[in-house]
């Protein structure tokens, strides 16, 4: 990976995407002069804002960092990542029929996956 990868990535959506960084910024809560300098190298973002940016271009934080090539999860991995979610951990471990009601869960995913 090359030094950059995350400012690069994030240069490389923006402009595939066909947006200005004036834009990009505002919808952020950055100015167009720290997007630039998060493009460029010159400054990282941090853990919070890398998030913020994944969730704007559409796209997974292992994506921008380069540790996939992959910009979205595949419908498995979408779903793993739905099912393992510790916020509904507690929920899930009370359900009593586990493998009935993990296909229900499926379901409620679907709908909520679609609702984006």
């Amino acid at each position: 990976m090359t030094d950059n990868i995350l400012g690069k990535r994030m240069k490389f959506i923006r402009e595939k995407k066909d947006i200005k960084q004036k834009e990009v910024a505002l919808a952020l809560g950055v100015s167009p002069y720290q997007l630039s300098r998060y493009e460029s190298g010159k400054s990282k973002p941090d853990p919070e804002l890398i998030t913020k940016i994944a969730k704007y271009y559409s796209v997974t934080t292992d994506y921008l960092h380069g540790l996939s090539d992959q910009p979205q999860l595949s419908e498995k991995e979408a779903f793993e990542a739905f099912h393992n979610n510790p916020e509904l951990e507690r929920w899930y471990r009370q359900l009593p029929n586990k493998e009935e009601d993990l296909i229900r869960l499926k379901k409620i995913w679907e709908a909520f996956k679609d609702e984006d």
